[in-house]
């Protein structure tokens, strides 16, 4: 009897080990250590201009202190980089609360700053950035609007646009 037991046990601990593991309120939650090849895809949209980008990225996450945290760091070529971070929930749906260098995820990253330098990102507004683990594929996804400035006749316009952003990453692939 106890054989069987102990034989139960093992099993779950290595179903455990294979799929995530324990935080310290003894939940499941899928380990997102790694590092992923990432593409970024943005679409900016307003009556003037649709506009879509994609920028190749990497992303090096590890568990963090709390329950379900994860930390780490963003790379955009040639020399965009930061921090990136959230949490993971026991379902594998993933809050992304940290990319870049401000309070505001997305506004303080360089290289979309730069790409849509009209457009003031400290009036960036967005929620938290949802996504979910699917095995070794992270996906995120979120909406904001800024408001953008544009040149016309005389005078500047104050825009109101959307931003939308898709980040896919693949965990275990060679860095670009």
């Amino acid at each position: 009897m106890k054989r069987r037991s102990h034989s139960r046990l093992v099993a779950v601990v290595l179903a455990v080990a294979g799929c995530g593991s324990l935080d310290a309120g003894d939940v499941v939650v899928p380990d997102i250590s790694g590092t992923y090849v990432t593409t970024i895809a943005l679409t900016l949209a307003n009556e003037f201009e649709t506009r879509s980008d994609t920028l190749p990225a990497t992303l090096r996450l590890r568990r963090g202190a709390a329950p379900g945290e994860f930390v780490g760091s963003y790379a955009i070529a040639p020399t965009d980089s930061g921090p990136f971070g959230g949490l993971v929930m026991a379902d594998s749906t993933l809050w992304l609360m940290t990319f870049g260098a401000t309070y505001r995820p997305l506004g303080g990253v360089s290289r979309i700053r730069a790409l849509y330098w009209w457009c003031d990102f400290s009036r960036l507004g967005s929620p938290l950035i949802r996504g979910a683990l699917a095995g070794d594929t992270l996906d995120a996804s979120v909406q904001g609007s800024l408001p953008c400035l544009y040149q016309m006749g005389g005078g500047t316009l104050t825009i109101h646009t959307e931003l939308r952003m898709q980040l896919t990453g693949v965990r275990g692939l060679a860095s670009p």
